[in-house]
């Protein structure tokens, strides 16, 4: 899966998860007030489930913006 297709599907959890318009690498969790702790739990979840991975603990608390959680994602799918 190369970049462009986990951005789109990235883009279409968040649309859905979090009501936003639209999605951007640049996204932060400090600039949408519906990200708040459980609608986080609820993105990575919806995450895991999408990408068909198992994101530990460590690296859910460092998944705070578009560009890190692509990372995150892109170094899961490597591992497998």
């Amino acid at each position: 899966m190369n970049d462009e297709q986990i951005i789109k599907k990235l883009s279409d959890i968040f649309i859905d998860t979090l009501g936003v318009n639209e999605f951007e690498l640049s996204i932060t969790m400090d600039e949408i007030a519906e990200w708040d702790s459980l609608k986080h739990i609820q993105l990575l979840t919806t995450i895991e489930a999408a990408f068909g991975i198992e994101i530990q603990f460590e690296d859910e608390i460092e998944m705070i913006s578009g560009k890190l959680i692509l990372n995150k994602i892109k170094k899961y799918i490597s591992d497998v």
